[in-house]
């Protein structure tokens, strides 16, 4: 926490006067370019355009920079400017409309701000406009709409869920709030569902290896969501719907003042508050939930309007009640009962991020946080608590005798203690009392180095190299490459290498060690995994006018001492390092692109192999589809009506294993097969919304059919029959491969006022 104020402290501090000044406006075919980036290459520095396209930026130092200028839609450019002392220059650009491809700034790839088409490593965006095609005031909701990623449900009673990216597990993937890591295993699952999609600026994904910057949780990926900056967003934003599912969200953002330090506050309220039980298990098709979010930014300028620092809270509370009707009549009295089953889910999270440029070429990062949890599974209880701090300082060093070369230096040092209740951190006696504490302490310090150097003008090569020191594996050394070779304009090729490690904290992560039947047995002190991780990529346009971006991807990750729950012994979920290993490969392929002014469309498809080797065999990996595929469309229809359709392909998976009694048994109970390999479906969302203009003002309302066929799988418990309800030897809630509700609607509207 001392890291964490002595950040604020720098927040609140100005530096002194810069003299130099870089104005002008920027425009397209006459019309101003309104909020377009203008940007200092290699440097913190940059500005965003005002609604009129007018900028100014001030330098501390006089000499010559490369400036470039993007906004969206449009071709970006760079210009040389010089620079003498209390000098003033004027620069007015007029940008091209890109025929064949937006011009995004991305930074996750490399902790630099770099146009998305020139990055070495290959960075998907996930725009704003995307996160509307549906209602939902959940980011997860929206991710399992791009090609390569998988919501995995890992509870058919509450519903715990996370993203799988190329099929690799969803802890495997680092979470990032404005390029800041949502620490801690324990909340991993909770950094996603979080955040309200109103204050998203646009997602950053990365499939691959990424463990060189953002260290041994970016083994298999990264999603980065990037927040609005308060100088340039919505005086205010306000989006509320409800669905036949009795769900509800509020969702509201708005700027209070703008000026040297501006702010941006948001609330996020949702429940779900309605027992259903379509498929007669006894049970609710989802939880009962509350969920309340809260999150304020603050930029802090010096007197030329230059961002010096950033400061960000984020609160979090999320109440989850499922099980049996009888169990949530009263599920605060229930909670933990041994003979109504429910389970409980209580999640309290705090935090805190700040950043400040202590010169244009070297910047600090903190962040702080706290995560509770108070959990029931029918009569099993689990209360954790996990604090993090996190600090980390990079220097991109600017030198004319570089001669192309960007190079990153950085410092990481992370702290982390976890504690809960069972003996992984603690000693107790035969009536289960606590005889000594021991909660996880971990201090990881950190070094990275990264080159990003420029070969020529069709070759970039990225080369970084990171080394985090923990107390009991020594030093863990995670090299990178990246290359991107680019022919032509319309060509692009991209390969990149690393390599990751990763220590599995088990009862944070699997959800299946505390609920069901099944006895879970850990077989051995479980080592840390360690993975290789290969991608390569070409993106090709064709065409002209109508033209049509097409990304072809082929990617491969080998695990050694991959942990991963074993449900072949009947009764038992077994848990130990493969003496083999885990072995993650597949291609994909996506197709985006326009028809007219009007129809917007993109379509792509993965196919997955994901299998485990072990003492000469060979089996498929339970709950990773052999295939998978989206495709989404939009047509700006007249008079201000958009129609947004979308389609998800789910192909078949492994499933747990049930011996034939338990078939037999599911069978008789709900007349449907218990699959060991699920069945190929199909998931059809269709939008509705209309623009209305009032002044300042932006109104969409909107209508939408989710689920829209109304596929649905059978009940996803098994062994709900057995016994009493939820208490049965073959009790298990894993048994989950596609939706669990049907075809359901929603209204709702969004509200935006530009200043």
């Amino acid at each position: 926490m001392k890291t964490t104020g002595f950040l604020v402290l720098l927040w609140l501090v100005s530096l002194p006067a810069a003299s130099q000044v870089l104005r002008g406006t920027v425009t397209s075919e006459g019309e101003p370019v309104s909020f377009a980036t203008i940007r200092i290459v290699h440097t913190a520095l940059g500005t965003a355009a005002d609604v009129n396209g007018s900028y100014r930026l001030v330098f501390s130092r006089h000499g010559t920079y490369e400036v470039a200028i993007s906004a969206v839609g449009f071709a970006s450019q760079t210009h040389i400017v010089t620079l003498a002392a209390r000098d003033t220059v004027r620069l007015d650009v007029s940008l091209a409309v890109s025929t064949y491809e937006s011009s995004t700034l991305v930074i996750t790839g490399t902790l630099e701000e770099v146009d998305q088409r020139e990055s070495p490593v290959k960075v998907d965006v996930v725009p704003p406009r995307f996160l509307q095609s549906t209602p939902s005031a959940n980011v997860m909701d929206a991710l399992a709409r791009v090609n390569g990623l998988y919501q995995k449900i890992d509870c058919g009673v509450c519903y715990t869920n996370n993203i799988r990216i190329n099929g690799v597990d969803g802890p495997n993937t680092a979470v990032l709030i404005d390029g800041m890591p949502v620490m801690s295993s324990l909340a991993a699952i909770y950094g996603l569902n979080g955040i309200s999609p109103i204050l998203i600026r646009q997602i950053e994904i990365i499939k691959g290896p990424m463990s060189t910057l953002y260290g041994s949780e970016a083994l298999g990926g990264v999603i980065n969501i990037l927040t609005k900056n308060p100088a340039n967003a919505p005086g205010l934003s306000v989006n509320a719907f409800s669905t036949t599912y009795a769900e509800a969200a509020v969702e509201l953002a708005a700027v209070p003042f703008r000026g040297r330090t501006d702010a941006m506050v948001s609330g996020t309220l949702y429940s779900a508050a309605h027992y259903r039980d379509l498929n007669g298990d006894g049970f609710s098709d989802r939880p009962l939930t509350t969920r309340i979010a809260l999150f304020a930014k603050s930029n802090r300028r010096d007197r030329y309007g230059m961002v010096r620092g950033s400061l960000a809270a984020k609160a979090y509370y999320e109440r989850r009640d499922a099980g049996t009707r009888a169990f949530l009549r009263d599920p605060e009295r229930l909670r933990g009962s041994d003979e109504i089953y429910g389970e409980s889910i209580l999640s309290r999270r705090a935090e805190v991020l700040a950043t400040y440029s202590l010169r244009p070429d070297v910047e600090l990062r903190g962040s702080a946080a706290f995560h509770e949890q108070n959990s029931y599974y029918g009569e099993t209880g689990y209360f954790a608590t996990q604090a993090d701090a996190f600090t980390q300082v990079a220097w991109t060093p600017m030198a004319p005798a570089l001669h192309g070369h960007s190079p990153l230096i950085g410092f990481a040092i992370r702290a982390v203690r976890y504690d809960d209740d069972a003996e992984a951190t603690g000693d107790y006696d035969d009536n289960g009392r606590l005889i000594v504490n021991r909660p996880h302490t971990r201090f990881i310090p950190g070094l990275f180095v990264q080159d990003d150097w420029q070969v020529s003008h069709h070759l970039r090569l990225l080369l970084g190299m990171r080394g985090d020191y923990q107390s009991h594996h020594g030093i863990i050394a995670s090299p990178r490459a990246a290359l991107k070779w680019q022919p032509g304009e319309r060509t692009t090729l991209r390969f990149n290498a690393g390599t990751g490690f990763r220590a599995v904290n088990l009862f944070t992560e699997e959800h299946a060690a505390y609920t069901g039947g099944r006895a879970t047995l850990v077989l051995e002190d479980l080592r840390p995994e360690r993975s290789v991780s290969t991608t390569a990529s070409i993106r090709q346009i064709i065409g002209a006018r109508s033209p049509v971006i097409i990304d072809a991807d082929a990617f491969w990750t080998r695990f050694s001492n991959k942990i991963e729950p074993d449900y072949s012994i009947p009764g038992q979920i077994r848990y130990q390092n493969l003496v083999g290993s885990a072995t993650t490969r597949g291609v994909s392929i996506s197709a985006q692109g326009s028809i007219g002014r009007g129809l917007r469309y993109s379509a792509g498809a993965t196919l997955l192999d994901v299998y485990v080797s072990e003492e000469g065999a060979r089996h498929p990996l339970e709950f990773a589809p052999d295939f998978q595929g989206t495709a989404t469309a939009t047509w700006e229809a007249p008079r201000g009506i958009v129609v947004d359709y979308s389609v998800q392909l789910h192909g078949p998976m492994a499933l747990p294993y049930y011996e034939p009694s338990v078939r037999e048994a599911y069978r008789n109970a709900t007349g449907s097969p218990l699959h060991s390999v699920s069945p190929t479906y199909l998931v059809h969302t269709i939008q509705v919304s209309k623009m209305l203009t009032f002044g300042s003002q932006l109104l969409h309302v909107y209508g939408a059919i989710e689920n829209a066929f109304g596929y649905r799988q059978s009940s996803p418990i098994v062994g709900y029959y057995d016994g009493t309800p939820g208490f049965g030897p073959s009790f298990d809630t894993a048994y989950v491969y596609g939706p669990i509700e049907g075809r359901h609607y929603g209204i709702g509207m969004r509200l935006t006022r530009r200043k």
